[in-house]
């Protein structure tokens, strides 16, 4: 069976799932997070290559504050506790976005795993924080222009993305039954397949993972050929 080199997962529909647990939306959130280990887990059987995960846009700052601040502690928390989980399964961590609009402690837990897991390579996983597709066009650009560039090509841009490390995503899975991009990796997903679950982001499991992946197998992928 076919299987794609880079897994792109827009994980949506924590406020949700907690909304109907007549939870806050941080109880959805914090599951949200449980549930990144479970599949990263998953990819790891399925010798999946590399993985990246929408978690913070550029537009979630717009919330509620309260939502934001435990979104951000959330992150951090994430990252310190789970540093042996990556290293023990040699997970590579990546951080696509601007994340200098994060308090410095949360900037240095960011600094501390992508450091501490570079030599990691059984599988490469982005995590993007503060991320905006639009955002990442532009900042691409503006870095070829102060880099001495005057006339700009696709490839001077895709060498200077947040994920020019990675390749192009070859499946975009997004959960909760939404059926858009969200200004997600605009530029990287021009050909990606997509595949849309109706299950929130806390219930997305290895049922629903082989499900995308037996979907995935079946495409016919043409890159605008015949």
């Amino acid at each position: 069976m076919a299987k794609p080199k880079h897994i792109a997962f827009i994980v949506d529909g924590n406020r949700r799932w907690a909304k109907k647990r007549l939870m806050p939306a941080l109880f959805g959130h914090r599951q949200g997070v449980k549930n990144l280990k479970n599949t990263l887990i998953e990819l790891l059987k399925e010798k999946i290559e590399y993985a990246s995960f929408y978690c913070f846009s550029t537009e979630n700052w717009s919330r509620d504050i309260d939502e934001v601040e435990g979104l951000i502690d959330l992150i951090e928390e994430y990252f310190k506790s789970g540093e042996n989980f990556f290293l023990e399964n040699d997970i590579k961590v990546e951080i696509f976005g601007d994340v200098k609009r994060f308090p410095e402690r949360v900037v240095k837990v960011l600094k501390t795993i992508t450091s501490s897991t570079k030599s990691c390579n059984t599988l490469k996983v982005g995590f993007c924080l503060n991320y905006g597709g639009r955002e990442d066009i532009v900042q691409a650009v503006n870095s070829a222009i102060k880099s001495g560039k005057t006339s700009i090509t696709q490839k001077d841009i895709s060498n200077n993305l947040y994920t020019k490390d990675f390749p192009d995503p070859d499946l975009v899975i997004r959960t909760s039954g939404e059926m858009r991009l969200s200004n997600f990796m605009l530029w990287q997903v021009s050909y990606a397949e997509l595949y849309f679950s109706e299950k929130m982001w806390p219930d997305f499991d290895k049922k629903e993972l082989d499900l995308a992946l037996e979907n995935f197998s079946k495409r016919k992928r043409r890159f605008g050929g015949n």
